[in-house]
């Protein structure tokens, strides 16, 4: 079987994100299985004699998802997609509560919470008649299979998207993995990293910096909570005024460590030196750092919105972005916490890379199956 891979995000080489890894993962756990994988960019895609179907990644940005498409669809190749989606409405109301006027009288006139409510609805109400929404409708009713990262991700694409019943019978739940040899045994503290920056036992983020991961909002939050705070990850292109703002918060705070880049092979090494690994992003589906902290054997605080509970159950501590002291409690209560083998071991026995490719092989032969 040959297969061809696309991330549809133009900028996805300039800023590697979650997708690049799930990508890069699914396709190395294919391969072992037999599968011939090509890798194209989306703007590279005039070959595509002598594939049996091809992958894409991603339809955030949908306008280039779609260009991908049509080439795909001209040459006659059968299409699986990962959608990679969650909705941005919270995150819209939260920057819309706080800079827009009128949302803002409406906050103090109704309350925030409400005012909140009201502003999901209307975005919800009014998506239909967004030309992304009607693209992103577009690619997940043409695809051949679709594979969402949770059933929570799957009913969510069904229902935003208005879209039929005959949908679930495409769906292939993949969930998104951990590389089982790096953490089948609890990795060792990484010594480098406590020779350059001397610190452990320290709140750590790995992950881009930029305003859906919500890094501002940690910092503030844990501003006079008396731990050390790490982020590993570089400032996202489109918001360095953002990493900005970051770092200058955290040099007010003190204590708080950026590290730019640190190579995917020493990450196990460094989530064991953390206390916490805390993501209190805007979305998550689920969080590949949080999959790998915990599978690390790290306490992990996580968002409450996105697919985060059908991975991590009752055993992670969940506290919404837009609100710090959730925010704060959450991290102080996994700090307080007795070590825990349950999330460890249900990741390690769940969600690795290695069932991935297994159940993505699985959507590939029943999409060849169904063209027949």
């Amino acid at each position: 079987m040959k297969a061809l891979y696309i991330n549809s995000r133009p900028d996805a080489h300039r800023n590697p994100g979650g997708d690049n890894t799930q990508l890069t993962c699914t396709r190395a756990a294919v391969e072992t299985l037999g599968v011939e994988v090509t890798l194209a960019e989306p703007g590279d895609l005039e070959r595509l004699s002598g594939y049996d179907l091809a992958h894409v990644f991603n339809i955030q940005t949908p306008e280039s998802a779609w260009r991908v498409f049509q080439a795909l669809q001209s040459g006659g190749i059968p299409i699986v997609l990962s959608p990679i989606y969650w909705d941005m409405y919270e995150y819209w109301a939260e920057n819309a509560l706080r800079d827009l006027s009128r949302w803002r009288l409406l906050g103090r006139v109704l309350s925030r919470q409400l005012a909140a409510r009201v502003y999901l609805c209307w975005q919800k109400l009014k998506a239909p008649r967004n030309e992304e929404w009607k693209i992103q409708r577009r690619l997940l009713s043409q695809a051949g299979r679709v594979l969402p990262n949770s059933a929570s991700e799957g009913a969510l694409l069904s229902n935003t998207f208005n879209l039929s019943r005959g949908f679930k019978d495409k769906i292939d739940i993949i969930p998104n993995g951990v590389e089982l040899e790096q953490y089948r045994a609890l990795p060792d503290p990484d010594p480098e990293f406590i020779q350059k920056y001397g610190v452990r036992d320290f709140v750590l983020q790995v992950g881009s910096i930029n305003p859906v991961k919500n890094q501002l909002g940690l910092i503030q939050a844990l501003f006079s909570l008396p731990i050390p705070i790490v982020f590993v990850g570089k400032v996202a292109d489109a918001y360095t005024g953002y990493g900005d703002a970051c770092k200058a918060l955290g040099a007010a705070r003190g204590a708080v460590y950026f590290v730019d880049h640190v190579p995917h092979a020493r990450l196990p090494g460094i989530y064991a030196l953390a206390a916490v690994h805390a993501l209190p992003s805007w979305r998550e589906t689920p969080g590949l750092a949080s999959l790998e902290a915990a599978a690390a054997g790290r306490p992990i605080v996580t968002t409450s919105i996105g697919s985060t509970r059908d991975y991590f159950g009752g055993e992670a501590w969940y506290c919404h972005p837009g609100d710090p002291q959730s925010v704060r409690r959450a991290v102080e209560a996994a700090l307080s916490a007795a070590p825990s083998e349950g999330l460890r071991s249900r990741v390690l026995s769940e969600f690795t890379w290695e069932k991935a490719g297994q159940k993505t092989l699985q959507a590939y032969q029943r999409l060849l199956a169904s063209q027949n």
